[in-house]
């Protein structure tokens, strides 16, 4: 019974220790599982705000996209309308040159005309002075005749300037709403680089047809100013020209810094990937030690239960171990009186 009493005095401390152990493991594991919760809310929080970032910059992107479409639309129908008004302005070019050449035939025959009469008798006067009129006549016919021309070039010059600025007004607006995309970036910039290399090309072009007249021939003023108005014409279309080109300058200026936005996103992204990946690291880590604390655990049991056996089956052997000791003192002390016996018997 002492012996009884001894082994569960012993055993009550270590059970205490190992109870009180286990909760600290628990309140260790708890605490762990409780940071490691509030951690995957807040990254499964970020990750949301960041795929719908992401999300709504891929509809940006596609709405961008489809607005840079319709820029390049406009942009091909705004090189064709110039262009056409380049071809419009040529013809009228090379017909004003033609109305013009043939001015300066009309006076170059009237001065021959002029010089004829001068040398020719007094007799040949009265033919001459009935040709110089018919001359005179048709001339001023002519003369009419393109300055009407002129004028109805002059109501179209109006008309080219009024749709330009009207196209101006137009790419000013889709300037400003071209903003923050990818797609298609590198071919519309090759498009407008070589839209750029054509208009460098037109305006190049259009001084070589800016014919000056001869100096040696008379003209007329309003003939005079009727070219310098067309002139004028000309360096207003080159002007328009140069907006264009500082216009398309504009763009492409923006569609860099939508490039360096584009690449920022790309950035964080790979940022959030790399956080995402010491998150999934550090969570294997938790996991491992939740293993390692979870298999000491089991072991802890073990030895307890082994020991609590240990314990049950030394009680139960014990009584059976005493009683046959008790027997065989019994019997050691019956074999030791046995002899003091016999010689009470002799004696008697």
């Amino acid at each position: 019974m002492e012996n009884q009493a001894h082994n569960t005095m012993g055993t009550s401390p270590c059970e205490a220790e190992l109870q009180e152990l286990m909760e600290q493991i628990d309140i260790m594991v708890s605490n762990k599982k409780m940071d490691w919760e509030r951690k995957m809310r807040a990254l499964e929080t970020r990750l949301d705000l960041r795929d719908q970032e992401l999300a709504n910059a891929q509809t940006c992107l596609d709405q961008k996209g489809q607005e840079v479409g319709l820029l390049r639309q406009k942009l091909d129908s705004l090189e064709k309308c110039n262009l056409a008004m380049t071809q419009n302005y040529e013809g009228q070019l090379q017909s004003l040159k033609a109305q013009f050449s043939k001015l300066t035939n009309n006076f170059e025959k009237l001065r021959l005309h002029q010089m004829k009469r001068n040398k020719v008798p007094r007799k040949e006067l009265p033919h001459l002075k009935e040709e110089i009129p018919s001359e005179l006549s048709n001339l001023n016919q002519k003369l009419e005749e393109f300055r009407a021309k002129s004028r109805e070039w002059d109501k179209q010059e109006i008309l080219y300037q009024t749709h330009l600025i009207s196209l101006d007004a137009q790419q000013k607006l889709l300037s400003e709403k071209c903003n923050q995309f990818q797609k298609q970036a590198q071919s519309y910039q090759t498009q407008l680089n070589g839209k750029k290399q054509c208009l460098d090309d037109s305006s190049s072009e259009i001084p070589h047809l800016i014919c000056d007249p001869d100096p040696n021939c008379e003209i007329n003023e309003s003939d005079e100013f009727i070219i310098e108005k067309l002139k004028s014409a000309v360096s207003e279309i080159a002007l328009s020209r140069n907006k264009l080109q500082d216009e398309n300058q504009k763009l492409l200026q923006e569609l860099k810094m939508y490039q360096r936005q584009c690449q920022a996103m790309e950035a964080g992204l790979s940022e959030v990937k790399s956080e995402l990946q010491s998150r999934d690291d550090l969570l294997r880590i938790i996991e491992m030690e939740r293993l390692q604390l979870h298999r000491e655990l089991l072991k802890i049991g073990e030895c307890q239960n082994a020991q609590g056996n240990k314990t049950r089956l030394e009680s139960s052997y014990l009584p059976s171990i005493k009683e046959p000791e008790r027997k065989i003192k019994e019997l050691f002390s019956v074999m030791q009186d046995q002899p003091n016996h016999e010689k009470e018997l002799n004696e008697r």
